[in-house]
């Protein structure tokens, strides 16, 4: 490709989508540092205003993860569980907290996460506030993923072109395309995931993209009240992907896995100390019915996807054996031990 970054930017500015292998170049010319600061804020805004295309998503996806430092270990079986976030809705980390669920009921997690950029705890921030080392490089995550089944990719290392977008995204501090292609970056290449998205139009892109990527099998849902999980205060969109195709969405009630409804605000959190100790609280079996049940369900839709259950209910099953058992919370444990051994601290 030969046009400049400028021409992207004119491109959108006047409302017309970029071709895939044009989002490709422009992604590649802010991950080589080649563009301001100023033009990555106004591409972000360009295309916010615009709206993005699948086609666009894809391509910039695409070159992200070419730029990716990989995390070498083995995936078979693994899922990577993670919201958008910028949903604003202020729960805690609730795919945080499921992710230690998901890895007592014995199914390996690789998951992807940063520090809170649109809310006010990222799933860093939380498990630095439990007591784990968050900060992990490639040898490091390589280590404590084959020693416990677990680990918790931060962007930044995996993603080190990725710095010349923060100063943007930290001064715009509103939801942008980024916040779609998190999730779709793992560095270790999983197979398996469940998403939450801020929209029905997100999670109808990001399992479509994960289609164009050769995902085998994987959940994007969007809640009716706005969050990024399954929620049980409203009914939820939940687009599949299974054998790398897609499906179309199905509109799912918690109620019909026994969940009663709950509160919106049943749901809430607050800081990393806040949201850490709603964590612990669940693990150990002292939190609230709503707290718990929400993490529980969301764990199920994550064993499901990784494909260790052939239906939610008995994925419903194995997450609150995982909870009832102390599974999870062994795995918890366990995980902030082996973290900080692998770091040296």
């Amino acid at each position: 490709m030969n046009q400049t970054f400028t021409e992207y930017l004119e491109i959108i500015s006047i409302g017309e989508n970029l071709q895939e292998e044009q989002a490709s170049h422009a992604m590649q010319l802010i991950l080589e540092g080649s563009v301001s600061s100023e033009e990555i804020a106004a591409f972000l805004m360009g295309m916010r205003s615009k709206g993005k295309t699948t086609q666009e998503l894809t391509g910039f996806v695409k070159e992200m993860r070419n730029a990716a430092i990989p995390v070498e270990v083995d995936t078979k079986g693994a899922v990577d569980l993670c919201g958008t976030g910028g949903d604003k809705s202020g729960t805690f980390n609730i795919s945080t907290a499921a992710m230690f669920v998901v890895a007592g009921a014995g199914v390996p997690v690789l998951k992807h996460g940063n520090r809170s950029v649109s809310s006010k705890s990222g799933s860093f921030d939380v498990l630095e506030e439990l007591g784990a080392v968050a900060n992990l490089d490639k040898g490091q995550s390589e280590a404590l993923f084959n020693e416990t089944g677990m680990v918790f990719m931060f962007a930044p290392n995996f993603h080190p072109a990725l710095k010349y977008v923060m100063p943007a995204r930290k001064a715009l501090k509103i939801r942008t395309f980024f916040n779609m292609l998190g999730p779709l970056l793992n560095p270790a290449g999983v197979k398996n995931q469940f998403i939450g998205a801020f929209s029905r139009e997100a999670a109808a892109q990001m399992i479509q993209i994960l289609a164009n990527l050769e995902t085998e099998s994987a959940f994007a849902v969007s809640a009716h009240d706005g969050l990024d999980e399954v929620s049980l205060s409203s009914q939820s969109e939940i687009y599949e992907l299974q054998s790398h195709l897609s499906q179309g969405a199905i509109t799912f009630d918690p109620k019909t896995l026994g969940y009663k409804w709950v509160e919106p605000q049943e749901l809430l959190g607050g800081d990393a100390k806040i949201n850490a100790g709603i964590i612990q609280s669940i693990m150990d079996g002292s939190s609230t019915e709503a707290q718990r049940n929400i993490v529980e369900l969301n764990a199920a839709f994550a064993i499901r996807a990784a494909g260790a259950a052939d239906s939610l209910e008995k994925a419903k099953e194995l997450a609150a054996k995982s909870l009832d058992s102390g599974e999870a919370e062994k795995k918890l444990d366990l995980f902030v031990e082996e973290s900080r051994k692998v770091s040296g601290n």
